[in-house]
């Protein structure tokens, strides 16, 4: 019989600090954040799987049950219950991560020139992406961009319009994948008008894939509403990224459009699909200027860009080609080591349990006991949802599931305390806030409302029996 030959794990000098980069990347995949949507997205994939059917109208909120709802991310739904289901908390937290873990590498192997450059590359896309990781559908666009970016620069369109149809039941980030077709349209009008009729053909096509979603020709009226309202409601993560973290993003956009306006006339000479995917960078660096949301979907495209907008004089210098010494492997595995470990004592803390059970046991326990209707905060709808399937939310994370009146009631309540709108019209007899928020300030001076319990993090307020007074 044939012997099957060994795989062997070689390093070269050169691969010691990338293989280091992508240990601490393996590391922080292992434990990517929790987010607020992620228990809706548990919660709307477990409905799916005990109906067996897709799921359109509004089921978890007595605000706007039974109203029309566009499940965009149902395919994302699907896997992350089906990966929960298998194996819990750390196997879907593994599976986000691996999506955003390939977006990094396939950004990686999109890139050229001298190794001194990529590596540098390759820490700025850690440091511009990974804030944007978390256990959401976001994640899985990362993975979409990058697959994107591969058919692009290996000149396989015709498989766009196809992976667009898959991504736009996946995300309403679609709209990314249809923009880098567009910017396939640019690159022939400006250089390659030959072209033209090929990628207006291809772009088009890619546009109409979310008509093949449960929404339809709703589609995009459906999440350029959710859009405008996130932004009038000031959600955070629709707003210009201005914090210490985006930092690197604001440094990558300077450096694209420095280079792109220095070797402008140099771009004729780049490969084609190089120069759609620096045109898909510029048009993805304004996307990230205008929502903080899209500057880790910036990062995965422009690294690449950079590295092929750097001067031809970078790739003077010679890469060393000789393999790694016994030093070199005694730290990559000495890393791999301690990263293990450092996962491991992640998991054994309590950030992380906090993360997978935002409110305690005792607070699920009397919002469990209290009369609807119930009022939650903004925040805690999705987790409530989950932990808690047979009650019915207030409201929660989903801005499509909701009218803008209603999530304007909301963030008034949340920010400033101010629910006596809200509470009449609902008819609230219940209520779980925040400890520290100024609901709980108000709620602890209204004499309808008795305090069933509280703790550090949340309190539950039960509204008195008729003819009872504090």
């Amino acid at each position: 019989m044939r012997a099957w030959p060994l795989v062997r794990f070689r390093l070269r000098d050169d691969d010691v600090p990338i293989a280091l980069i992508f240990v601490v990347l393996a590391a922080f995949a292992c434990v990517t954040p929790v987010k607020n949507d992620t228990w809706t997205h548990l919660r709307m994939g477990h409905e799916m799987w005990q109906t067996g059917s897709l799921l359109v109208t509004e089921k978890f909120s007595y605000t706007s049950f039974g109203n029309p709802l566009n499940n965009h991310w149902w395919l994302t739904q699907l896997a992350f219950f089906t990966v929960y289901s298998l194996g819990g908390s750390f196997a879907l937290t593994i599976f986000a991560g691996l999506c955003a873990l390939a977006a990094t590498i396939g950004a990686w192997r999109l890139m050229r020139g001298p190794w001194e450059a990529r590596v540098a590359l390759l820490g700025w896309l850690a440091l511009a992406s990974t804030p944007g990781w978390g256990i959401r559908p976001q994640v899985v666009s990362l993975a979409f961009i990058a697959l994107m970016a591969h058919l692009i620069a290996r000149d396989r369109l015709a498989w766009l319009p196809l992976v667009c149809v898959v991504w736009a039941n996946t995300h309403a980030l679609v709209i990314i994948g249809i923009a880098m077709a567009g910017a396939l349209v640019m690159e022939s009008l400006i250089w390659s008008p030959d072209r033209l009729r090929r990628t207006v053909i291809i772009a088009m096509l890619c546009a109409a894939a979310p008509v093949l979603t449960p929404a339809g020709v709703g589609y995009w009226r459906e999440v350029f509403t959710t859009v405008a309202v996130s932004r009038a409601l000031s959600i955070e993560e629709y707003r210009m990224p201005l914090d210490a973290a985006a930092l690197p993003f604001w440094g990558g956009v300077v450096a694209l459009v420095g280079l792109v306006a220095v070797r402008w006339k140099a771009m004729s000479d780049l490969p084609r699909p190089e120069r759609g995917l620096i045109v898909a960078a510029l048009i993805m660096a304004v996307a990230g200027v205008t929502a903080a949301r899209n500057a880790s979907i910036f990062a995965v495209v422009a690294a690449p860009a950079l590295s092929w907008l750097l001067p031809p004089a970078w790739d003077r210098v010679k890469p060393r080609l000789r393999s790694a010494s016994p030093a070199g492997y005694g730290i990559v595995a000495l890393a791999a080591m301690l990263a293990a470990i450092w996962v491991w004592q992640q998991w054994q803390s309590d950030r992380i349990a906090r993360e997978w059970q935002p409110l305690s046991s005792g607070a699920i326990a009397a919002v469990r006991a209290c009369p609807d209707p119930m009022f939650n905060q903004f925040g805690d709808g999705a987790y409530l949802m989950w932990v808690l399937p047979q009650r019915r939310v207030f409201v929660d994370g989903r801005i499509e599931a909701y009218s803008r009146d209603l999530l304007q009631q909301s963030r008034a309540a949340d920010v400033f305390g101010v629910y006596d709108e809200p509470f009449q019209k609902y008819g609230i007899n219940c209520a779980v806030v925040a400890t520290d928020s100024p609901m709980f300030e108000r709620l602890t001076r209204d004499s309808r409302f008795d305090m069933a319990y509280s703790d550090p993090s949340r309190s539950v307020f039960t509204i008195r029996s008729r003819g009872e007074t504090r």
